[in-house]
């Protein structure tokens, strides 16, 4: 890779329009009929403001605007087909939206836009609706986002005791764990409790961070190689753990959460697992093939027969998690340095 040729958000802005960020692709090409998500709003968010791109935050807070519904909640899909907003209809839609609530809450304490309309609103009603969330990630996420701000919320300590009760009730000494099985973006519960370490001199999160990223360090490896839990059957406890297929998702908030593992006790062993997680988007992988092209763009996966070569949001805006977490360590390569990102 030539550093003077790499635009960290060549792969973003590609998949930008004036409405947002395309949620899938075919290949390399936009895949329109999927329409626009809003998790991925929320996520390009960040990472927009971590480059300080403002007319791109401004393309996805424009979304997050509109999405509005009129019980002040949010939309989770728009199809510019239809000229229309949605809700998700699977089987799986009140989790889906609550996460999709919870990205949102993160982006918008992350980057300011709480203190601003329409968005304090936003944040009222998804801060009312956090309440009755039952989806662990959910509150993990939003706990990120809570974690930016100066003093403790009510919302931020209602959700750090549900997962601290979740974990009490399912870890045990093999399994130290929020829930009895592994499935995605796991990290982003230890992410999480590092970051109210962090930010609250949280000893009970120090405790709880601590044990539960050794326990994904342990778990998610195979002969040393990093192997984030498939998607093809998860890992339940006592079962078989899954292999394919892995998604960036996994080892870019892995990354995330060691970089913050590390800033909380310069422990090596941090750093050097950031590393090894890193290289996993390189070549560092069970079928030894980058995820990386030789412009910037991350493929979308991991599978049995090889590497999936779809190239959409989630995987692109996940990745530069990892390279905005990676640079904070100074783990990435030279050649492939652009800026040094302060905070996502």
């Amino acid at each position: 890779m030539e550093s003077e040729t790499i635009d960290p958000l060549k792969r973003i802005k590609q998949l930008t329009s004036s409405l947002g960020i395309y949620q899938h692709t075919k290949y390399d090409r936009i895949d329109p009929v999927h329409g626009f998500a809003l998790d991925d709003q929320a996520r390009a968010l960040l990472v927009a403001h971590t480059f300080d791109n403002q007319p791109l935050c401004e393309v996805y807070l424009n979304f997050i605007a509109k999405a509005v519904r009129k019980d002040g909640l949010l939309h989770q899909f728009y199809y510019e087909n239809n000229n229309c907003f949605e809700d998700n209809s699977s089987p799986e839609k009140t989790i889906s939206a609550q996460e999709a609530y919870a990205m949102t809450l993160w982006a918008l304490y992350r980057t300011g836009n709480y203190l601003k309309e329409p968005f304090i609103k936003v944040v009222e009603k998804i801060s009312e609706n956090a309440l009755s969330w039952s989806s662990p990630r959910a509150m993990a996420e939003a706990l990120i986002g809570l974690a930016a701000k100066e003093e403790a919320e009510p919302l931020e300590e209602k959700l750090f005791s549900k997962l601290v009760s979740l974990y009490e009730k399912n870890a045990t000494e093999d399994w130290p764990w929020f829930e009895n099985i592994l499935t995605y973006a796991n990290a982003i519960f230890p992410w999480a409790m590092w970051e109210i370490h962090l930010k609250r001199n949280n000893q009970k999160a120090f405790e709880i961070a601590k044990k539960a990223t050794d326990f994904l360090i342990k778990v998610e490896k195979i002969n040393n190689i990093p192997s984030p839990v498939g998607c093809n059957g998860w890992y339940p406890k006592g079962g078989e753990k899954a292999i394919y297929d892995q998604q960036p998702v996994d080892p870019a908030y892995m990354i995330c959460c060691l970089e913050k593992a590390y800033k909380a006790t310069q422990d090596p062993n941090y750093l050097k697992e950031a590393a090894i997680w890193w290289s996993w988007f390189f070549g560092n992988n069970l079928k030894k093939a980058s995820l990386v092209t030789k412009d910037f763009t991350c493929y979308d996966g991991l599978t049995l027969y090889g590497v999936n070569l779809n190239r959409g949001a989630e995987s692109n805006i996940c990745f530069l998690f990892a390279y905005i977490a990676a640079i904070k360590l100074d783990i990435v390569e030279e050649k492939i340095k652009q800026s040094n990102p302060e905070t996502l």
